[in-house]
């Protein structure tokens, strides 16, 4: 722990020599720390990237090998399960010598567009239950002692494929498949046997042969049980078994620890070895990657750590003298104004257009002063626009124009009819205006806002000459529920104006009130002429400025108060299309306080 003398020594010395003292004190180490840690951390690197490709590589090349072995096991189990093969395996010991040469040219036949896959299969064998050879493709032959010990083998496996190793009488080494032919009708019933051995020497040429994996690497193909199947390595003799039985148990014991690579040795060397398993044939392909090899790149990774440590040391002596300056001045001009904004002065700028840290903290500094006040003006002017939004939904002024044609109205009609239609215009038009000005609530009961709907409805049959009918229904407890004032008038003036106007058929407006998994669920539907998307999009702008409206109050007003109000999983659905009339579906809360 540093003493609070040794601190305050420290506070009275400048920045500058703080810098160069602490960078003698602080830097050589973390300099040599990091170089030691990147150069051990490199060579982890190379090896675990080497392992990861050489794993991938390897694991592409078993499906390949993989992949042509299946080949083989198909070809001998067409062969075997052919109708004429089967029939002439099991009435063998009776057939003359034409038809033994019938069969032969028969397989030749099933043989014929195998023309690719034969390139490299060295023997193809069928044998009856007894031994005596059925087919023979006449490439070359295995040994007879070989072929015996094989079928054995196969008898005590119990029908289980045999992949393995046989050499020939000319003397190739091959990779064989084996297998018990049954019958295709009776499998407890045993007809004979399918040798098809490919040359091993294919392997090598066919997928490993330009596989770079770094100089010396090389690769096996060995059983679980250390039968060697093919090897690059001349040390490594194909057909025995691998002389070192420590690396086929550090394999078996990495398999099922699923570690794909370890570090071994073999034939004396140091060796990274990485495997890929084949489950189906129980058999490795493995990678021996000489450990010289990868050490040869960390050795190059550490002569260049080292010189660019060299000269990182070097700069950093020389950037330290320049850094001190660059730092303390702007550091005392921002404390400088942080000073003036403690004492309430919010008009303040700093002007810095340096790119480094205290440029940034700067500039952030401005924003920050300029946000506080962009903040404190945004906040007056949302309360502002906030209350005259809610004046404005709420009191839902009377348009002078409506005013003046409804009273031109009622003149004319009390002028040409009787005066019952006067006095119920004049009535509905009071209980309106008293609704909207007088009564200054925010949130009414259902039926007082369906008492609003009904008198405006009263106003505009006057102007309609009746020519248009209007259905209210709800559910008897729900005439209590609380709703917004002045929200259901908009909607049917929209349906008036917008649906039943210039239609040559009676229009018709339903209202139903109704509960929707706990809340209120109000739909206004009416059988006018509908409209397209262009005139949905200019019904739901935000104003109005029309002589027909009772008040410039229009759909988006309402969803946007609802939403105010009541956030935003309330509101309105709209659904019309032309010709089919019109659809609006409000949601609100159920609230009965």
């Amino acid at each position: 722990m540093i003493s609070r003398g040794e601190r305050k020594l420290l506070r009275h010395s400048t920045i500058k020599n703080r810098l160069i003292v602490s960078f003698l004190v602080l830097s050589i180490l973390p300099l040599l720390s990091v170089g030691i840690f990147s150069y051990h951390k490199s060579r982890e690197a190379i090896r675990n990237k080497t392992s990861t490709y050489s794993v991938a590589l390897i694991d592409q090349l078993r499906k390949n090998i993989g992949s042509e072995m299946r080949s083989i096991e198909a070809l001998g189990n067409q062969i075997m399960m052919d109708k004429t093969v089967q029939a002439q395996l099991a009435n063998f010991d009776s057939l003359d010598s034409g038809e033994r040469w019938e069969i032969q040219m028969h397989i030749f036949k099933l043989l014929g567009d195998k023309f690719e896959l034969l390139n490299h299969i060295k023997a193809f064998q069928i044998l009856t239950e007894d031994g005596e050879i059925f087919f023979d493709l006449g490439y070359d032959s295995l040994k007879e002692s070989a072929m015996k010990g094989l079928m054995k083998r196969l008898r005590e496996e119990e029908g289980r494929d045999l992949w393995t190793y046989a050499l020939t009488n000319g003397g190739t080494h091959t990779i064989m498949s084996g297998k018990r032919i049954f019958s295709r009708t009776d499998w407890t019933q045993k007809l004979g046997y399918v040798f098809v051995a490919m040359e091993e020497h294919f392997i090598h040429q066919a997928f490993y042969r330009d596989v770079e994996l770094g100089e010396d690497a090389a690769f096996m193909i060995v059983t679980s049980d250390g039968l060697v199947l093919s090897s690059e390595n001349p040390q490594v003799p194909i057909g025995t078994r691998y002389a070192e039985q420590a690396f086929i148990d550090a394999l078996n014991a990495n398999q099922l620890e699923n570690k794909r690579s370890f570090r071994t040795t073999m034939q004396g060397n140091d060796v990274l070895a990485v495997y890929s398993y084949d489950i189906n044939y129980d058999w490795y392909l493995v990678a021996a990657i000489p450990f010289a090899y990868l050490n040869e790149e960390t050795s190059r990774i550490e002569e260049g750590i080292l010189l660019v440590s060299g000269i990182c040391l070097l700069l950093c002596i020389v950037m330290t003298l320049f850094i001190s300056s660059s730092i303390s001045t702007p550091l005392k001009r921002l404390i400088r104004r942080m000073n003036q904004i403690r004492a309430g002065n919010f008009n303040v700028h700093l002007q810095d257009d340096s790119k480094d840290e205290i440029g940034y903290l700067t500039r952030k500094f401005n924003e920050m002063i300029e946000r506080i006040r962009g903040l404190m003006g945004e906040s007056e002017e949302k309360q502002r626009m906030i209350r005259e939004r809610e004046l404005q939904m709420l009191q839902a002024q009377i348009n002078p124009h409506f005013l003046f044609n409804t009273l031109n109205s009622l003149k004319w009609t009390a002028h040409l009819s009787q005066a019952h239609s006067v006095s119920e215009g004049l009535g509905a038009l009071a209980e309106l205006l008293r609704s909207t000005i007088v009564n200054q609530k925010e949130m009414i009961g259902l039926r007082e806002e369906m008492s609003n709907v009904e008198n405006y409805i009263v106003i505009q049959k006057m102007r309609y000459a009746n020519a248009f009918k209007v259905t209210i229904e709800a559910e008897e407890d729900l005439w209590q529920c609380k709703v917004l004032k002045f929200i259901l008038q908009p909607i049917v003036e929209n349906a008036i104006i917008h649906g039943l106007e210039e239609i040559d058929y009676e229009g018709e407006i339903v209202i139903a009130c109704s509960k929707e998994g706990g809340d209120l669920q109000i739909v206004i539907q009416d059988n006018g002429k509908g409209m397209d998307e262009r005139q949905l999009g200019k019904l739901l702008q935000a104003k109005y400025d029309s002589e027909q409206r009772l008040a410039n109050i229009g759909v988006s007003n309402v969803q946007e108060r609802i939403r105010l109000n009541f956030g935003e999983r309330y509101g309105l659905r709209i659904e019309s299309e032309p010709g089919a009339g019109t659809m609006v579906t409000m949601k609100l809360p159920l609230i009965f306080q």
